[in-house]
């Protein structure tokens, strides 16, 4: 089972969304499918802080997005990097104090240039340094995404150690509660979005068998471009729900595309070609032919 906890059977879409509300944000079918053709089009620059174990894989999923990746991680040139980037992405993982420093910079330029931000806290339940710095950087005032799979977001809420590593063994319940100005996108065999007032969950009819190491990354960095995408959009209060319920519904295509093939190389393979797919039509049929929308709305 890799960090997301995506293996096992495939869920069945009995309601593929459970609960999808939030008022005056409703987000069509044709809209979550314009996210990745904006991507496309706008060529969107996405700053990311990565994991050395996953930065190739997120860089090339970046630009299969159509976007255009940058991982800069030079303290000298933070602001200026941050400053001229369309979305930035945090990832937590192999946390050291040099690069919590580093967090901490970037959050704060990005929340004074109010830029798209995503947040990832790599296994954030895995040890208490990792826990306090997560704390820490909640402290900084910045808007954006927390993407992090069921057992990180548990630790986040209860402020407990899960001591499962980076991945998600059990299953938890998540409670309501989410940090101001945030929305959470849990990953799992059932995604989850939580946000002030409303939740949504998202059940994969097709799981990945593989435990393809740096795909939980991956959905952060998907939810990074979606994030500039949202704001180039103009999608106002809806954006940040926007932005994780496109890179959510994104991901559980890519998922169900690589999760055909049996042989781990091939699956690597065939989550990059189906990110590339997702600015086509075929993401918008998969999208309309799936009872996805309750009442016409997310």
């Amino acid at each position: 089972m890799h960090r997301d906890g995506q293996s096992g059977a495939a869920s069945q879409w009995e309601s593929y969304i459970r609960a999808c509300r939030m008022d005056g944000a409703a987000v069509t079918p044709e809209e979550v499918a314009a996210v990745f053709r904006d991507i496309r089009q706008q060529r969107y620059l996405v700053h990311m802080i990565p994991n050395a174990v996953s930065a190739a894989l997120c860089a090339d999923g970046i630009a299969a997005l159509g976007a255009r990746p940058l991982m800069a991680v030079a303290k000298e040139e933070m602001e200026e990097i941050v400053a001229q980037a369309d979305a930035c992405v945090v990832n937590l993982g192999q946390l050291s104090q040099e690069k919590l420093s580093l967090a901490r910079l970037a959050l704060q330029c990005a929340a004074e240039e109010d830029k798209p931000l995503v947040l990832d806290p790599v296994g954030c339940g895995a040890s208490s340094f990792r826990l306090k710095a997560v704390q820490e950087l909640f402290q900084i005032p910045w808007k954006g995404i927390v993407k992090g799979n069921r057992s990180e977001i548990y630790s986040i809420q209860q402020g407990k150690l899960t001591r499962e590593g980076i991945d998600s063994l059990q299953e938890r319940g998540l409670i309501g509660e989410v940090r101001k100005g945030s929305v959470y996108l849990v990953t799992g065999k059932t995604d989850c979005i939580l946000w002030e007032g409303g939740r949504m969950e998202v059940p994969h009819q097709e799981a990945c068998f593989q435990n393809v190491v740096g795909s939980g990354c991956l959905a952060g960095a998907v939810a990074g471009a979606c994030s500039a995408a949202a704001r180039g959009m103009r999608m106002n209060q809806r954006e940040q729900v926007a932005a994780a319920a496109a890179a959510c519904l994104g991901m559980a295509f890519v998922l169900g595309h690589a999760g055909k093939a049996k042989g781990y190389g091939t699956v690597k393979s065939l989550l990059l070609d189906g990110i590339s797919m997702l600015s086509g039509r075929h993401f918008l049929d998969w999208l309309q032919r799936r009872e996805l929308w309750e009442n016409g709305c997310i």
